[in-house]
């Protein structure tokens, strides 16, 4: 057995042994077995397979510049990107002169009224002789009865239309009915709308001249529309025109019985029923509605009900108004909405007294838009 050179060079050692062997330190070095020793030409591949490492690392470390590339070109999109969507944001906030006036007035813009035109079917007037006189009945409540003369509502009407209005409107009465039948104790009932077209339907107006003779308040103009409205000729009527104002609302009446459509103790039920008993009587008269204008108004204690927010137990005077629309469709009649497209709340100190009662210029308004939507008339 040869031994081991132990002046063998460092290098050379350590190729003697492979890495998962070693000589046991508990052996004598003499009875060690000596390793064989690594051939030049595994020597030779050895240094080879260590020195291909080199290149590549070399590859990887010239990939580096690249990727710095890459991320510049990066961080250049997104500043373009910013100062891009800088430069819209300025114009943007510059923005260009759309010829909006602030002082001009916007009042007919600012609602869309729920205005329904619906002419009178040719066939309903088929046989009837026209006297060539455009004839109007109005009926309602303070819009037509708290002036009766020139500057009128119902006389505003007839001057813009060239037509014969006659005002038959009772202060005060409302379209529903306070209690189920008529009682002295509440006259205004048998002035309600529907005993008022029950009566000039029928060609009766007992109840009528009875329930006036027990009025205490606003007896001179109810007598003054009754006495009209048992002159006119109704075969000569060419429309019948009827506006009402918050009473109903202010009194708390109800809105709608779902159950029943002609219930006369609500707001859609009486003027529902009032409108087809006067479409079976004379169907050749066209009907049209004026809905209630904005409205506010101090209650017995000194507080202000305003329409529009106050709910007195049955919606607000704008439900009051939708019903109405609603219930002018449902039977083919026309309605012009005065809430949303005459008096608004916005127009109301000009045009309003006392908070709901029309004025000299609310009413003028009111005639204006009545006679431009249904005759045309600028």
């Amino acid at each position: 057995m040869s031994e081991i050179d132990h002046t063998t060079d460092p290098e050379e050692k350590e190729l003697l042994f492979s890495d998962d062997e070693a000589v046991p330190e508990d052996i004598p070095p003499e009875t060690a077995l000596p390793k064989k020793k690594k051939s030049a030409s595994k020597r030779r591949s050895s240094r080879r397979r260590g020195s291909s490492r080199r290149p590549e690392e070399k590859r990887r470390a010239g990939m580096r510049p690249k990727e710095s590339t890459v991320h510049l070109v990066l961080i250049g999109v997104i500043v373009l990107m910013l100062f891009y969507g800088l430069i819209r944001l300025i114009l943007w906030n510059i923005g260009q002169d759309s010829g909006y006036d602030p002082n001009a007035d916007s009042t007919e813009y600012e609602t869309e009224a729920l205005d329904y035109i619906q002419p009178l079917d040719r066939k309903l007037l088929e046989g009837r002789e026209d006297d060539g006189i455009t004839t109007i009945l109005c009926l309602g409540n303070a819009p037509f009865s708290d002036e009766r003369g020139p500057e009128g509502l119902a006389e505003l009407i007839a001057s813009k239309c060239d037509a014969t209005v006659y005002n038959c409107a009772f202060p005060s009465s409302c379209i529903s009915m306070k209690y189920q039948e008529y009682s002295d104790s509440y006259p205004l009932d048998a002035l309600s709308l529907y005993l008022v077209t029950a009566s000039l339907c029928g060609g009766d107006y007992t109840l009528m001249e009875h329930a006036v003779n027990q009025l205490t308040q606003g007896q001179d103009a109810a007598v003054a529309a009754l006495d009209t409205l048992k002159n006119v000729d109704f075969a000569k009527v060419d429309m019948l025109v009827m506006m009402y104002d918050l009473n109903d609302y202010r009194d708390g009446r109800s809105l709608v019985d779902l159950n029943n459509d002609i219930n006369l103790l609500t707001w859609a039920g009486a003027l529902n029923a009032s409108i087809q008993q006067i479409q079976q009587a004379y169907p050749h008269i066209r009907i049209v509605l004026l809905s209630p204008s904005y409205g506010s108004y101090e209650d017995e204690n000194g507080n202000l009900i305003d329409g529009d927010k106050t709910n007195l137990g049955n919606g607000v005077l704008p439900d009051y108004v939708q019903y109405e629309v609603d219930t002018a469709m449902a039977n083919g009649v026309s309605i012009l909405d005065n809430y949303y497209g005459t008096i608004t709340q916005s127009a109301a100190e000009e045009c309003l007294v006392d908070g709901y009662r029309l004025n000299r210029t609310g009413r003028e308004r009111i005639a204006a838009r009545f006679a431009k939507a249904i005759f045309g008339v600028e």
